[in-house]
């Protein structure tokens, strides 16, 4: 009986014994905070473990609901929360799908309860910080896994520059400074070209201010060439922005656009906008979005039959964008649970420790943790414009104009981590990626570095231009110096020929020196040195190159201007040391200039890149032209000490040329050509001044016009001054011929008629009284000094015939020729030691008193009688005629046989009757004789040249 009774005792606890069992398994209780009921995974999830894993180590889990569903208010979580902390005191773990706002201030009050808090939808970088929120983790992959598969995506593309569009606000500020973080951690130089925060304020009143500012950013972005853009904002922002963008032309083949993917099952650009639904089309067409994938889409992977069997029911059931994370997370804790027996908050240390072990391959692919976060897939999808078909596919591409045009995403790339979970991402693709143009677009405009030089040909050209005139002007220093002891040369001042010679010398040279960049250097290490050597020479070449040349033609000029205003220069004469030490102070000057800006603001070479200009076939490929300039810091003001001091220089040269239009002096041979030379310098720096004006990007247009003035004006300098020179050896090689002592425009052969007009009629009669009173003066000097010459040639055997021979050179003919006669002192130049030569002659051959007076008379009278007729009219008459006027009876003296004879052989006057002169001459007023007052007359007599 009691046999029967044990055995029967020992089967019933036998039969009711996983009954009892399960009884007794130890409950893990997973409190929630839910925003959303229909989470149908979470039931699938907790089946499969109780029955499968769990109940292998006697647990289970159990799922205390929340009574009703809380909103996303931060006031009523926060109260949820602590209402759950007074019911269950001892809790485990919270599992919670709150939005951001209301995580963060229940993760921040977890901390003090070492209460763990996971999440299976946010992924915002803010809950990452440990130090805040050291009990919080999350599933879905976070924010900054979407930047490492962005950084992967610019390096798969070769995009170093792109530009950074964000929405204020702590997640989307965070995702741009975590990305610009990693960029500039990456061994790859990235450029974030511009970065923007966008405010945008939701309402109508604010639409308008809304609109203006994306116009402004995209205008930046435009303007700056930012062609790849990321952009981090929410769903509402991304149409007003593309709506912009559309509008903007901000899209196509030239930019591309990376924006964070949004976790919504619903198209997102159906978003009310001022937009068309083509415009946004058009916009949005090829913008490549990253987003966590709703379940994994490896099929490499090996799932368990768990997974399978939860994939299978997950395609019919009514869920959630982030029910597959939900069932992870619940995978997740079961393997946790499994490791260690995590009941109360002593075991927190050990949660977060285990947590990084666990490693398995669930519905969102292969589950890992890394610093309380996910390390999960990343989705890189395209949206494509594709035309809708009747059986609901969508066929790609499309024209976005036309009506059935709509968009599609494409999956383009899977980024899945390698084993190591500190390493990026690996891109696995899944679509061809569909580009407007030929490829991925740029990231940039392809800027080329152009440099901007004097063609060869063109400086070659120039080169030999300025070769040839090195050879001429090298040919007439030859010349000059051949030749300097003839006496046409020598009267010209050959020392300061040779002055003129080198200058223009120096002048060419320049122009070669000017021509010179570094591209004709093969070394490119020594470019920059001889480049810094070269741009102080071309401003030194070209500064003393004018002062030599210019400085001695000033000279020159200064010379026969002074003779002409002065009458003592016949007393004086202007030696040639004195005009090479007025071009030796301006060549001082120079050297002063030069030094000083040389040391205190040296010229260098330095690169100035210009505008860049765009290829017509090709909007991809930039110009970007650059030139070299030789420059200083205050260039400017030193070019324009530079000016002032040449300019006046000039201009005082070219109004000395112009008082001395008229006049030429023989003994000067050149005095002439010289005046044309510094008016042709003056012409031709005035021409090329302009050259300031022509754009600096004309560099070859720029240098030829420098060039061509340069060697038009040094060229016809040479020729004017030495051509002459040339011709005049080779008619005269032996120098045989006699120079007259000086002409004026006024001796020669002059057909312009005089008229005197009643208004100075007075003048004229004074004038005339005037000539009268000299020229009797003027004969009776000469009858004196006659009779003292032929009294003394009474005393002399040996010189009977000398005097008569002066007598007869006195009145022979301007146009015969004489023998040479070195010995004569008027005609071996003008300097000091001729004029003393001269002074000595005077005093020891008293015969040639006779001809120093008749070239008196002849240079000081003669000319002003042109001017002086004795009576009111239309009539004028020659010196003979105005002679016999003034002493009709009287027998001519031997002075007026000389003028006489002078002019009729010379043939100088014209005789004119003329009664029928026009108005126009009639302008022509009589001038006066106002050079000859009393002061000239004691001058004259106390030369003794009137007694």
């Amino acid at each position: 009986m009691g046999t029967k009774s044990f055995r029967l005792f020992v089967c019933i606890i036998m039969l009711f014994s996983p009954i009892l069992a399960n009884d007794y398994r130890q409950r893990i209780v997973l409190n929630n905070l839910f925003t959303n009921s229909n989470y149908p995974s979470i039931q699938i999830a907790l089946e499969q473990v109780n029955t499968q894993l769990l109940s292998q180590i006697d647990r289970q889990f159990y799922f205390n609901e929340t009574e009703g569903m809380i909103e996303c208010d931060v006031g009523i979580g926060i109260k949820t929360f602590f209402d759950m902390l007074n019911q269950s005191p001892s809790l485990n773990v919270l599992f919670t799908d709150a939005c951001q706002n209301v995580l963060t201030y229940i993760s921040e009050t977890a901390t003090y309860f070492k209460l763990p808090i996971i999440s299976f939808t946010d992924s915002d970088l803010s809950l990452l910080t440990k130090d805040r929120y050291p009990y919080f983790y999350h599933i879905v992959p976070s924010d900054h896994s979407h930047n490492r598969v962005r950084t992967q995506l610019l390096h798969y593309f070769n995009w170093t520059r792109f530009g950074l569009i964000y929405q204020h606000g702590s997640k989307y500020t965070l995702v741009a400074n975590d990305l610009s973080n990693l960029v500039a951690m990456d061994k790859t130089q990235f450029e974030v070209n511009l970065t923007r925060g966008l405010a945008y304020r939701h309402g109508p009143e604010w639409e308008k201010d809304n609109a203006g500012y994306m116009k402004g950013l995209l205008t930046d972005f435009k303007t700056r060439d930012v062609r790849i853009i990321i952009a981090n904002f929410n769903q509402t922002i991304a149409t007003q922005m593309f709506c912009h963008a559309a509008r903007e032309h901000i899209y196509g083949s030239r930019y591309q656009w990376i924006i964070l993917g949004f976790p919504s099952l619903s198209d997102w650009w159906y978003e009310p906008t001022n937009c068309s639904k083509q415009e946004l089309i058009r916009a949005i067409n090829g913008t490549l979005q990253t987003r966590v994938p709703r379940f994994s889409i490896d099929t490499d992977q090996n799932r368990s039959d768990n997974v399978l069997e939860y994939l299978k029911i997950y395609s019919e059931m009514n869920k959630t964008y982030f029910d597959a994370y939900a069932y992870d997370t619940i995978w997740s804790l079961a393997y946790l649970y499994q490791i260690q027996s995590l009941h109360n908050q002593s075991n927190i240390e050990i949660f977060k420790k285990h947590l990084e072990t666990i490693d398995f391959i669930g519905a969102t692919g292969r589950v890992r943790y890394l610093n309380g976060g996910r390390i999960g897939e990343i989705l890189v999808e395209q949206f494509v414009a594709c035309r809708m078909m009747t059986d609901g596919t969508c066929i790609s591409p499309c024209y976005e104009e036309e009506d059935d045009c709509n968009l599609t995403v494409v999956k383009v790339f899977l980024a899945k981590n390698s084993e190591s979970k500190i390493d990026p991402p690996i891109l696995y693709k899944l679509n061809p990626i569909m580009w407007h143009g030929n490829g991925p677009p740029r990231d940039r405009t392809n800027q080329t570095i152009e440099f901007q030089h004097i063609y060869i040909s063109v400086f070659i050209s120039i080169s030999i231009c300025s070769g040839i005139g090195l050879f001429i002007s090298c040919t007439f220093l030859a010349f000059n110096i051949h030749f300097q002891s003839h006496r046409f040369i020598r009267m010209s001042s050959p020392a300061l020929n040779n002055l003129i010679l080198c200058g223009c010398m120096l002048a060419y040279m320049s122009i070669i020196v000017m021509g010179i960049n570094s591209s004709l250097f093969i070394k490119k290490s020594y470019r920059e040195i001889i480049m810094n050597i070269i741009c102080p020479i071309r401003v030194w070449i070209l500064c003393i190159s004018f002062t030599l040349a210019f400085g001695s033609m000033f000279s020159k000029t200064w010379r026969v201007h002074s003779i002409f205003t002065n009458i003592n220069t016949t007393k004086k004469g202007i030696h040639d040391s004195r005009l090479l030490a007025i071009v030796g102070i301006l060549l001082f000057v120079d050297l002063i200039f030069l030094i000083s800006w040389q040391i205190f603001d040296p010229i260098h070479q330095k690169r100035v890149y210009d505008t860049p200009s765009r290829l017509k076939d090709n909007h991809d490929i930039e110009i970007i032209p650059y030139r070299e300039e030789c420059k200083s810091k205050n260039m400017s003001l030193w070019v324009v000490i530079l000016i002032i001091y040449k300019g006046l220089l000039m201009f005082f040269g070219s109004f000395l040329s112009w008082k001395t239009r008229h006049v030429t002096i023989p003994a000067l041979n050149d005095s002439r050509y010289i005046g044309l030379s510094v008016y042709i310098v003056f012409i031709c720096c005035t021409l090329g001044s302009l050259v300031i004006f022509i754009p600096n990007e004309q560099i070859q247009f720029s240098y030829f016009i420098r060039s061509f003035f340069i060697v038009i004006c040094t060229t016809a300098t040479v020729c004017l001054v030495f051509v002459p020179k040339i011709i005049e050896v080779y008619r005269d090689p032996h120098s045989r011929k006699r120079q007259p002592r000086v002409t004026s425009r006024f001796l020669e052969r002059n057909h312009h008629r005089a008229a005197v007009t009643v208004q100075n009629y007075n003048t004229a009669l004074e004038d005339n009284q005037h000539l009268k009173f000299v020229l009797s003066m003027q004969e009776e000097t000469v009858d004196r000094l006659l009779k003292e010459l032929n009294n003394l040639q009474t005393g002399k055997n040996n010189s009977t015939n000398v005097g008569t021979l002066e007598l007869e050179r006195l009145v022979a003919p301007n146009d015969e020729t004489e023998e040479t006669h070195d010995d004569d002192p008027l005609l071996e130049g003008d300097d000091e030691t001729s004029i003393n030569s001269m002074r000595n002659h005077i005093v020891s051959r008293p015969e040639c008193i006779a001809r120093a007076v008749s070239l008196c008379l002849l240079n000081k009278i003669q000319m002003k009688q042109l001017y002086w007729p004795d009576s009111v009219g239309i009539g004028r008459y020659s010196i003979p005629s105005f002679n016999d006027r003034l002493h009709p009876s009287s027998t001519p003296s031997p002075s007026k046989i000389v003028f006489q004879q002078t002019h009729e052989n010379s043939k100088l006057i014209e005789i004119v009757e003329d009664n029928e002169l026009s108005s126009n001459n009639l302008k022509r007023l009589y001038d006066g004789l106002g050079s000859l007052d009393e002061i000239r007359l004691s001058e004259m007599i106390e030369t003794d040249l009137i007694s």
